[in-house]
């Protein structure tokens, strides 16, 4: 699915760097690479049609990129199929987090913050990714949106199929489709009653 990154949008809210900051944070310093993002709230037409569609996008999640340097490989003097991967998991860890706070989606309507961090790096797996390249990208300095497309759950699986798209100012474009498995296993109960356990 190709992302309109310029559709129109009813509302653009300026992610809280705290919130950023506590969802890049398992990554080591030269790889956190998203700076700050946004969430771009659909106009309502627009939202109304992709409901009809069964297409159950809300937003997207954009998001402002720099890669100094690479943290596996000397410079390439473009956005790789690595770096790809990466800025696509903080901007979707960052997008979860953002949903999960404000209480807009309601597969995960029982998280909190505090539920998803604990589960943010084990319980979340990519099953299916693909992505093109159309024209390279300035890794320096670029952008990145991501969209929830559809999601169903089924006991405690909860399938995400997601786009995005890494672009910059000189026409610079890459786009993927990545389907997320998640594993809902345990309610916000019983984290904490097994935090409590191991307390004891």
């Amino acid at each position: 699915m190709v992302i309109n990154i310029n559709q129109k949008f009813s509302n653009v809210d300026n992610v809280s760097q705290d919130l950023v900051e506590r969802f890049i944070e398992p990554y080591k310093e030269n790889c956190k690479y998203l700076k700050q993002a946004r969430f771009q709230y659909l106009d309502p037409i627009d939202l109304s049609e992709k409901l009809e569609s069964r297409n159950q996008e809300i937003g997207y999640m954009q998001a402002d990129f720099s890669i100094p340097e690479s943290c596996y490989i000397a410079d390439t003097g473009h956005f790789n199929s690595v770096e790809f991967n990466i800025c696509y998991n903080q901007l979707f860890y960052l997008m979860i987090a953002y949903l999960v706070q404000n209480k807009l989606f309601k597969v995960m309507a029982d998280w909190d913050l505090e539920t998803y961090k604990y589960y943010q790096l084990s319980n979340f797996l990519i099953s299916r990714f693909s992505s093109v390249f159309r024209k390279p990208i300035n890794s320096d300095n670029f952008q990145g949106t991501l969209s929830i497309n559809k999601y169903s759950a089924r006991g405690h699986l909860i399938m995400l199929k997601t786009s995005c798209a890494f672009y910059d100012q000189n026409g610079g474009w890459a786009e993927g489709d990545i389907n997320i498995a998640v594993l809902n296993r345990e309610s916000e109960k019983n984290l904490n009653e097994t935090k409590e356990v191991v307390v004891i």
